[in-house]
């Protein structure tokens, strides 16, 4: 049986279940991610066909480059994830993710990008 890691927005209306053989967190540095989410953005990523979405009617999508675009929730502002369109992934935004993942970052990206005030975070090894 494969174990599902489950995320939600702050107030609930989107809920997203992925396997937890997900790829480890990916965590961005890029201006965009800087700018969307006032830091670095941690990203879990997992296969389309792999993800069950519910409550995606409360997601406004904004295509934030000409290879991708982002959800988040109308309701309650959340960052929910990140579709590199050509992909077929999602990156859902592992701060949304309920309870412990077990997970850890494997890969900072966009390092040049990062501004002064913080240390890279620690990659797993």
């Amino acid at each position: 049986m494969t174990r599902t890691l489950h995320a939600s927005c702050h107030c609930g209306a989107v809920h997203i279940d992925l396997p937890a053989e997900a790829a480890g967190i990916l965590a961005c540095h890029c201006g965009d991610c800087q700018k969307m989410h006032g830091n670095f953005n941690a990203f879990l990523a997992a296969p389309v066909a792999a993800i069950a979405l519910s409550g995606g009617d409360a997601l406004i999508w904004y295509q934030s480059s000409e290879t991708a675009r982002r959800a988040f929730c109308g309701t309650c502002g959340a960052r929910v994830l990140k579709e590199v369109t050509d992909a077929g992934r999602w990156l859902i935004s592992a701060g949304l993710i309920d309870g412990p993942t077990g997970k850890r970052i494997v890969r900072n990206l966009w390092e040049q990008s990062k501004p002064d005030w913080y240390d890279l975070p620690e990659v797993a090894r």
